[in-house]
């Protein structure tokens, strides 16, 4: 049987203020609530396309979750969650090494528990702000099969395209600087939302990145080794594992067909027609847009969105989403009229960002 895991981190009193750039204007307790309504609209998806896999929550908050009326654990457990805590230690930055996604690194601790024999044979990890939309036995074939899941999240880019002030190339550079033996001169930028597969590959993830992690800790004990554009290798787990896994020899799967990162409401939207095809949308500024609307619904037991066939539920889940049309369909006009006070605060915040963050 094939898990189904996602991962919900919350900075704690001893953690240094991290930079969330989709959150920019929320509270470190705000964004619990935003990130267990993610987890919530997660799942519900999930066992709605899934209901023969198993579904687990690993977190570190062990807090009550409780909003408007709402037990968030209650509910998970309710469709069938099973959710472990898993204290965030052996991935954690150093303090000084990181300003951007520090909760993001918490899901290389939940890979390697998902790495250990008392896991599962078969896993599947995404990032909480993703959804399904439809059932897909192919992509379950593939996550029980013998390749690691990976996403490619650059498939149009060439060696010297500039993303963020960094290409490709400049990627490869610095990781010949860490290994000067390291394989590829151009690294393929894999995305963290997605990585399944066996336990036996998922550990081979997760014993790279522990040499890598302690590698670096060492050589770079005060200041984090860092690109052409400055950004360190500690601003997202990204660099991390694709470090890593550029240079595994054994084949990964491109998890393309199934899943796309998709910005609905920003200025470079990048919403497509084919995208309403695809059985995962990856969603990062739907998280205070869409989603808490979605999870009003979800959370109710005898709402229209549990009582839709899974064949139905793309169209429901894109009229509140932005997919494939991000702004027009009327609840969503809705949504985004009840957010542009926020919005308009983000883009003030936007324009006095520091330079390395994007």
């Amino acid at each position: 049987m094939m898990n189904i895991v996602t991962s919900l981190c919350v900075d704690d009193t001893t953690t240094p203020e991290s930079l969330y750039p989709q959150l920019l204007d929320i509270s470190a307790s705000k964004r619990r609530q935003v990130y267990w309504q993610c987890v919530a609209v997660f799942f519900a998806t999930s066992v709605r396309c899934n209901p023969e896999a198993g579904h687990i929550l690993y977190t570190n908050d062990q807090e009550v979750a409780n909003w408007e009326g709402i037990d968030f654990r209650q509910f998970l457990n309710s469709i069938g969650v099973e959710i472990r805590t898993l204290a965030f230690e052996t991935f954690r930055p150093p303090e000084h090494f990181i300003t951007e996604f520090r909760n993001a690194f918490y899901k290389l601790d939940v890979l390697r528990a998902l790495s250990q024999p008392e896991a599962g044979q078969y896993s599947l990890l995404l990032d909480s702000d993703c959804v399904w939309t439809r059932p897909d036995p192919a992509l379950s074939r593939l996550v029980q099969s013998d390749v690691l899941v990976l996403l490619d999240a650059e498939p149009e880019s060439l060696p010297d395209t500039k993303i963020h002030g960094l290409s490709r190339r400049d990627m490869g550079d610095l990781y010949q600087e860490l290994d000067s033996n390291y394989p590829v001169a151009v690294p393929l930028h894999f995305g963290g939302e997605i990585i399944g597969g066996s336990r036996e590959r998922l550990a081979e993830v997760a014993e790279q990145l522990s040499q890598t992690w302690e590698q670096i800790r060492q050589t770079y004990p005060t200041s984090p080794p860092r690109f052409r554009n400055k950004r360190s290798i500690f601003d997202g787990d990204e660099y991390m594992t694709s470090f890593v896994c550029n240079r595994l020899s054994r084949p990964w799967a491109d998890a393309s067909p199934f899943i796309r990162r998709i910005w609905t409401t920003y200025q470079n939207t990048n919403v497509r027609p084919s995208d309403a095809q695809l059985t995962l949308w990856h969603l990062p500024n739907e998280k205070t847009q869409g989603i808490p609307v979605i999870c009003r619904r979800v959370v109710k037991r005898d709402s229209q969105f549990w009582k839709l066939p899974p064949a139905a539920l793309a169209d429901y889940l894109g009229s509140y989403l932005g997919v494939p049309h991000p702004v027009w369909r009327p609840r969503r006009l809705l949504t985004l009229a009840t957010k542009l006070p926020r919005l308009l605060l983000i883009a003030k915040r936007l324009l006095h960002r520091p330079a390395t963050a994007t």
